[in-house]
C-alpha cells in the first residue's frame, strides 16, 4: 500500500538541504580532480591523491545516502540527511579546516 499522504514541510527542506550538500560534495570532487590533473600537468604538487580519493569516496558516500533518502519516507530521510551532513562537515573538517 503507498502512502498518498503529503509529506510535511520540514522533511522537504531537510532534503533539500541534505541534496544541496550532496551536490556541492559532488562539484567539490570534481574541482579536486580538475586541479589534480591540471597540477600533474604542469609539473605542480597539486593537492594529492590521497586528498582527491577522500573527496571522491565522501561525495558518493553522499550521493547514495541522498538517494536513500529520495526514495523514502520518515526517519529514513532524517538520518540519511544528517550522514550527508556528517560527510559534508568531516570533508571540510579534515580536507580544508584541519
Amino acid at each position: 500500500m503507498v502512502d498518498s499522504r503529503p509529506e510535511p514541510r520540514l522533511a522537504r527542506l531537510w532534503r533539500g538541504v541534505s541534496g544541496a550538500l550532496a551536490v556541492g560534495l559532488v562539484l567539490l570532487a570534481l574541482a579536486m580532480i580538475g586541479f589534480q590533473v591540471y597540477a600533474g600537468a604542469r609539473d605542480l604538487p597539486g593537492p594529492g591523491l590521497d586528498v582527491v580519493i577522500g573527496h571522491v569516496v565522501a561525495a558518493a558516500a553522499a550521493v547514495v545516502a541522498q538517494v536513500v533518502a529520495d526514495r523514502r519516507r520518515g526517519w529514513a530521510v532524517a538520518l540519511c540527511g544528517l550522514l550527508v551532513v556528517a560527510l559534508a562537515a568531516a570533508t571540510l573538517w579534515f580536507y580544508w579546516w584541519a
